[in-house]
């Protein structure tokens, strides 16, 4: 399975071992490049998007959550209706990531404008300050609290979904069970993008690429580490949606997964059980696409069509 050629002069910093550097300065270098790759890789999000940064309730306990609001700005004189809603969970492997990333700013500002809806990005707390459930919790009391303000935020509760890319992809789906567990709010989509949905380690891709990305195997092992307290927590059905007893009951499903990608099989095997328990699911393979790269719409092609899959699920709503 070859990479896209594309990619190939951007990722020769996989083929080394990970560097050993603190969590602050892996946040800090994330956040950097992806400010520098806007405007040269990764496209900016298109001009008359409105934004609304908004701190709402936490979880019991824990402080405050931000909520970044993404949405077009209406022709003068329309009249005002209520939009489908996404809310989305950014991916960093639960341990960097930011609703101010540029990348997300961007992801999210496409979203709204081309499915014409509104975007509630969420900055849950990360790990390994904050281990398993704290990041979760974050994610789940947004849900409940746009769910409770939908006409607040413009949006029609009824259409409402969720969905991120990564990390952020396991969080959606946890989301999902969790709601769907505790008769919480309807989700009406999940939008799962590359999702890491079993942290044991047992899709047959997790090692497939360790000869030639070994910094992409390296991470898939540290991760759990980092955001687990032990690792009984790994068959957690929360941790490791894959691993839940049934799936029966959870909402419509598209499932966006990269060929070269340790997590790729998490994929693959979370649709067939979707599929087994009766949920209306929808999954693609993007040949040739590396784990992370959804977002180089600017180069490449395949982001532009992950892209363009994104926003058609979510018109569906």
């Amino acid at each position: 399975m070859p990479l896209d050629p594309i990619l190939a002069p951007l990722v020769e910093q996989l083929r080394g071992d990970l560097p050993d550097i603190p969590i602050e300065v892996e946040r800090a270098q994330s956040l950097a490049a992806s400010q520098a790759q806007l405007g040269t890789v990764i496209e900016p999000a298109p001009d008359g998007i409105e934004l609304g940064r908004l701190w709402i309730p936490g979880p019991a306990g824990a402080p405050r959550v931000l909520v970044k609001t993404y949405r077009a700005r209406p022709a003068p004189m329309s009249p005002l209706t209520l939009k489908p809603g996404l809310l989305y969970i950014h991916g960093g492997g639960w341990c960097a990531g930011s609703t101010d990333s540029a990348e997300i700013d961007a992801w999210c500002g496409h979203l709204a404008a081309g499915a014409d809806l509104v975007v509630a990005s969420v900055e849950y707390r990360l790990a390994p300050e904050h281990k398993y459930p704290a990041g979760l919790e974050d994610c789940y009391a947004a849900l409940v609290w746009v769910a409770a303000n939908a006409e607040l935020l413009g949006i029609d509760r009824s259409r409402l979904a969720v969905g991120g890319a990564s990390a952020g992809g396991n969080l959606s789906a946890a989301v999902a069970l969790k709601a769907r567990d505790q008769a919480g709010p309807a989700i009406a989509l999940q939008l799962l993008e590359m999702p890491a949905l079993d942290f044991t380690l047992s899709s047959p891709s997790i090692h497939e690429f360790d000869q030639d990305f070994p910094a992409v195997g390296q991470m898939a092992v540290l991760l759990g580490p980092r955001y687990l307290d032990g690792i009984g927590q790994k068959t957690d059905p929360y941790v490791s949606p894959l691993l839940a007893d049934s799936l029966v009951g959870l909402p419509p499903t598209t499932i966006l997964i990269c060929e070269i990608d340790p997590v790729r099989d998490d994929g693959l095997r979370y649709a067939e059980r979707l599929r087994a328990a009766g949920v209306p699911v929808e999954a693609k393979v993007y040949q040739g696409m590396l784990h992370g790269c959804s977002s180089l719409t600017l180069i490449l092609p395949s982001a532009r069509a992950w892209r363009d899959h994104c926003v058609a699920a979510l018109r569906r709503l």
